[in-house]
C-alpha cells in the first residue's frame, strides 16, 4: 500500500502550538501577554468553526479508560456504562434482549471493578464462605450466627425462593458509590451533618450530660493525708436505629443498547438529585407523628404510611416540639436581632454547653426556605456572598453570613403556616421559617449507603430499577431526653 495516500486527520492542538512556535521563532523580540493572546484567540476562533474539534470537545468522556469509543463520545461515564451493563444482561438472563454488545462488555470490563451476578448467586458464595469459615475454625458458633444474620440482612429473605434470572441483578460498585458521592455533594445540609458507619441496626452513641467540676484544694503534706474530693463525670446515651429508604422507578420500552444509553444520565442525574433532597428532608424534616393531625410536615392530614420523614424526629421537630422554648414567633417581621437570637437558644447553662456560639463559627448554620434567604440577604447587617469574595470558601449553598454563621438557601425547609407548619392546604403555607442548629449536635448513622438493583419484568414488557439505603439520625441531648435537645432553634411565621 503507498503510505503517501494515507489520509490522516491534522491534531488540531498540535497545529497551535505549531503556529505560535513558527511566530515565535521568526520575530526576534519578547511577546507582550496581550499580544499571546490575541495570536490563542485567533486560532481559537478558527478552530470552534471545525465541527469534529468542537465534537470532541463537547462529547469528552470523563474517564480516559473509556477512550475514544462511541461511549466517550456521547459523555457516559463509568456509572452510565455499568448501568446500562447490568440492565441489558438482566433482560438478556430471562430471554427478553440478546444483551450487551460486544462493545459495552468490553466497556465494561474496562471500567468496573464490579461483576453483574444473580442475587441469589450472590447470596450463595457468602453462605459458602460463611460455612467454611465456620468449619476451618475461623469462625466460632456465636460468630457464625452474626454473620449468617448479616448475610440475611444485607440479601434478604424474600431472595430464599428467587428463581435464577428473575431476580435483581447487582450492578457494579462504581455506580452506586459514584451516585452516593453525588448525592452528599449535592446536598445542603446531610453532607454538613457528620456521619458513623453502623455495625448493627440499633446502635447507642455516648455522650457527655455534664463536665467533672475541677477542685480548688490546698496541698496533702502528711503521710496519712485523706483523699481529695472525687467528681462525676455526668454521660448519656443516644439511640440511632437504621431506617430504610427506596426509590422504585418502572419504564416501559424496547431495551435494545441504542434506546437505553441515551436515557442513562438522565436516570442517574435525577436518582442523584433526589437522595440529595430527600436526605436532607430527613434530617431536617423528620416527625415520627403518624395521624390525622400534628406532624410538622401535614398538621392537618394523616401522612400517607410511605412518607420519607416518618422515620425519625429531626433537626425543626427539636424546637417546634420537643423543646418549644427554642422556637420563636417572628411575628410576621424578620429582623437581624431576631436571628441572631437564635444563638442564645442553644445555651444551655444547666450543663455548660453553649451550641449557639462554637470555637468554630461555620459549625453553627442558619437554613431557610429561599425566599426567605432571599429576605435575610436584604438585611443591611447581613455580610452577603458579593462582600467576601468570589475567592471565599464557602459551605454548598451558602448565600450570606450572619455575623460568621453561615446562610444556606435550601427547598428541605418549606413555607409553613403561621405556627410554623405545614399545611395540606397550599394557601395556608405563606410564611417564612428560619432552622438555626449546631451540626455538631446531631448525627447520622449510615448502616448501608446506597444499593441499585435493576430488573426486567417479562410480563409486562417493563423494567425497573431501585435505589435503596439504610440510615438512621441522632439528636444529642444531656438529660436523655427529647425535650433536652438544646442544639437547634426555630423561627417561625415570617
Amino acid at each position: 500500500m503507498d503510505e503517501t495516500n494515507i489520509e490522516t486527520t491534522p491534531d488540531p492542538v498540535a497545529a497551535i502550538a505549531t503556529d505560535i512556535r513558527q511566530r515565535l521563532d521568526s520575530l526576534d523580540q519578547q511577546f507582550s501577554d496581550e499580544q499571546i493572546r490575541s495570536l490563542i484567540t485567533a486560532q481559537f476562533d478558527e478552530l470552534m468553526g471545525d465541527d469534529d474539534f468542537t465534537r470532541r470537545i463537547r462529547f469528552a468522556s470523563s474517564d480516559p479508560r473509556l477512550g475514544g469509543s462511541k461511549y466517550a463520545r456521547m459523555g457516559l461515564s463509568a456509572s452510565d456504562i455499568e448501568m446500562a451493563y447490568g440492565i441489558l444482561e438482566s433482560a438478556r438472563a430471562i430471554g427478553k434482549g440478546p444483551g450487551p454488545s460486544d462493545d459495552l462488555r468490553a466497556a465494561f470490563a474496562a471500567v468496573s471493578d464490579g461483576e453483574a451476578v444473580d442475587p441469589w448467586v450472590a447470596r450463595q458464595r457468602d453462605v459458602k464462605q460463611v460455612d467454611e469459615m465456620f468449619g476451618d475454625g475461623r469462625l466460632d458458633a456465636a460468630g457464625y450466627a452474626r454473620a449468617m444474620a448479616g448475610i440475611e440482612n444485607v440479601h434478604g429473605r424474600a431472595m430464599d425462593t428467587a428463581e435464577t434470572g428473575y431476580g435483581l441483578e447487582l450492578i457494579g460498585v462504581q455506580y452506586a458509590t459514584d451516585l452516593w458521592a453525588g448525592a452528599r455533594s449535592e446536598s445542603r445540609v446531610f453532607s454538613q451533618i457528620p456521619t458513623f458507619p453502623m455495625s448493627a441496626p440499633t446502635a447507642y452513641l455516648p455522650v457527655e450530660a455534664d463536665i467533672p467540676e475541677m477542685l480548688f484544694v490546698a496541698e496533702n503534706t502528711a503521710n496519712n493525708s485523706a483523699n481529695y474530693d472525687t467528681v462525676k463525670t455526668g454521660s448519656n446515651r443516644v439511640q440511632v436505629d437504621a431506617k430504610k429508604f427506596v426509590i422504585h422507578q418502572m419504564w416501559s420500552g424496547e431495551m435494545e443498547e441504542d434506546s437505553l444509553i441515551a436515557f442513562l444520565p438522565f436516570l442517574r442525574g435525577q436518582a442523584q438529585r433526589s437522595v440529595a433532597h430527600y436526605t436532607d428532608s430527613l434530617v431536617v424534616n423528620g416527625d415520627t407523628t403518624n395521624a390525622a393531625t400534628g406532624n410538622i410536615n401535614l398538621v392537618d392530614a394523616d401522612p400517607a404510611d410511605t412518607k420519607h420523614y416518618l422515620a425519625f424526629d429531626g433537626i425543626r421537630h427539636a424546637a417546634l416540639v420537643d423543646n418549644t422554648a427554642n422556637a420563636t414567633d417572628a411575628s410576621a417581621t424578620l429582623t437581624y436581632a431576631k436571628l441572631t437570637a437564635l444563638r442564645g437558644l442553644g445555651i444551655d447553662e444547666a450543663y455548660l454547653h453553649d451550641w449557639g456560639h462554637p470555637t468554630n463559627p461555620a459549625d453553627f448554620l442558619y437554613l431557610a426556605d429561599p425566599a426567605t434567604t432571599d429576605e435575610i440577604g436584604s438585611l443591611t447587617e447581613v455580610l452577603t456572598v458579593d462582600k467576601y469574595g468570589s475567592n471565599a470558601t464557602v459551605l454548598t449553598g451558602e448565600v450570606a453570613n450572619i455575623g460568621r454563621n453561615p446562610v444556606i438557601a435550601t427547598m428541605a425547609v418549606g413555607r409553613t403556616n403561621a405556627a410554623g407548619m405545614i399545611s395540606t392546604t397550599g394557601g395556608n403555607n405563606t410564611q417564612g421559617q428560619v432552622v438555626a442548629f449546631n451540626k455538631n449536635g446531631f448525627t447520622a448513622g449510615v448502616r448501608r449507603s446506597l444499593k441499585v438493583e435493576t430488573e426486567r419484568l417479562p410480563g409486562s414488557d417493563q423494567s425497573r430499577i431501585v435505589y435503596s439505603l439504610r440510615m438512621g439520625f441522632g439528636r444529642f441531648t444531656p438529660t436523655g431526653a427529647a425535650a433536652g435537645i438544646e442544639a437547634a432553634g426555630v423561627l417561625y411565621n415570617i
